[in-house]
């Protein structure tokens, strides 16, 4: 596959200290008010950039999530993996995944221990909408007008399942009414319904009365959020890097709806599904982000493991015309390949792709990286990022 044609870098300048400056980025959004929304993985916040002079960034704020959503610790790891800036709102979804503790070469036994423990990290659970005006993000954005709805922050509700607790003696036989499965602590509606789909279940952790099986980590194929998309009618579409099944990736698609207090849930369909499942065929690669490209979806897609494979950038054509589940192979018209984002050698991943105007009007995508080579910082507070042409 041929690489992309770089049109040249833009420089991201952050009015921080220099040792909190975000370089390993893992998601980017313009908004159709001109400014640059980027976030890391490593974090809880949301960065905000203007254009300042020519292919620079800059007037940088930071914004906590947990201001807004008020319900997470402020200075708690997100995982933040994509951003959509769509209508009133800037969307946000962590990578709702287990993570495996990585070897640290401090001796064999340690390491050999940390590769057998894996972490349940509850704040990783977020797909979330906050609204902004002007640039600036709030909890709740008042609008005039009795015809006018009134914008507040919210996430997806909490995951329902309880433990059931014992019958007591004497009581009758007759078997209780379906429940939930159990859920895991900080757990979301989301998490739940995957937890009950075949595809997708087994790899997820499911919680007994001696704490239940760990889920499988996102490094090792297991489940990882990493892009989204939100369309006028509350369409969201989610990109999995993991897991990718006998080579095909997934895209969950669904509808949200307000619950109130803060709450959004998945609507159920017409069959009742809240969700339905795009299935890609990739080249056996998982999703690291997605955006909007006119009538298609571009899809960024790279290895889901942690070993050297192609970063590559496909085109979904008209995807919001997808009905029902489906399975989508290679064809023109339908899904194809674009390019190759070149590699740094082990650096240098890219991780977050938006749509960008270089020249014309949406001729290129801006890619920022996590893992960066070095040599992508400028002065104390500066990242590079590259923006590529779309030549179609």
């Amino acid at each position: 596959m041929q690489a992309g044609q770089l049109l040249g870098r833009l420089l991201l300048q952050f009015d921080s200290n220099a040792a909190e400056v975000p370089e390993d980025l893992s998601a980017a959004v313009r908004s159709t008010d001109g400014n640059l929304w980027v976030a890391a993985d490593e974090a809880g916040v949301v960065e905000r950039l203007t254009p300042s002079e020519a292919r620079v960034y800059g007037h940088h704020t930071r914004f906590h999530v947990a201001d807004f959503l008020g319900t997470r610790d402020r200075n708690a790891e997100i995982d933040i993996e994509a951003l959509d800036a769509h209508a009133d709102y800037l969307w946000l979804v962590g990578s709702h995944s287990a993570k495996r503790k990585k070897p640290k070469g401090k001796g064999v036994a340690e390491d050999i221990d940390r590769l057998a423990t894996v972490e349940h990290a509850p704040e990783r659970f977020m797909l979330a909408r906050i609204p902004f005006v002007t640039g600036e993000l709030a909890a709740e954005l008042k609008t005039r007008g009795t015809a006018k709805r009134s914008h507040a922050a919210a996430q997806v509700k909490p995951a329902r399942g309880q433990k059931q607790a014992p019958a007591k003696k004497g009581a009758s036989r007759k078997p209780p009414a379906p429940r939930a499965p159990p859920s895991l602590p900080g757990e979301n509606l989301l998490m739940e319904l995957l937890r009950d789909d075949p595809h997708f279940g087994p790899f997820l952790a499911r919680p007994g009365p001696k704490g239940g099986t760990l889920a499988i980590p996102s490094k090792d194929n297991g489940l990882d959020i990493e892009g989204l998309v939100v369309t006028d009618t509350d369409r969201v579409f989610l990109g999995l890097r993991g897991p990718v099944l006998r080579g095909y990736s997934a895209i969950l698609d669904m509808r949200l709806a307000d619950a109130g207090n803060g709450l959004l849930e998945p609507k159920p369909g017409r069959h009742g599904a809240r969700f339905a499942k795009h299935f890609l065929d990739l080249d056996g690669l998982g999703i690291r982000e997605l955006c909007v490209h006119g009538e298609d979806l571009l899809v960024l897609a790279g290895p889901t493991l942690p070993t050297q494979a192609p970063i590559r950038l496909f085109r979904l054509h008209k995807y919001q015309s997808l009905q029902g589940h489906s399975l989508l192979k290679q064809e023109k018209g339908v899904l194809e390949p674009v390019f190759d984002i070149p590699q740094s050698g082990k650096r240098d991943h890219a991780e977050g792709v938006a749509n960008f105007s270089y020249f014309d009007e949406s001729d290129s995508v801006l890619v920022v990286y996590d893992d960066p080579d070095p040599a992508r910082r400028y002065g104390p507070c500066g990242v590079f990022a590259d923006i590529f042409r779309l030549d179609f």
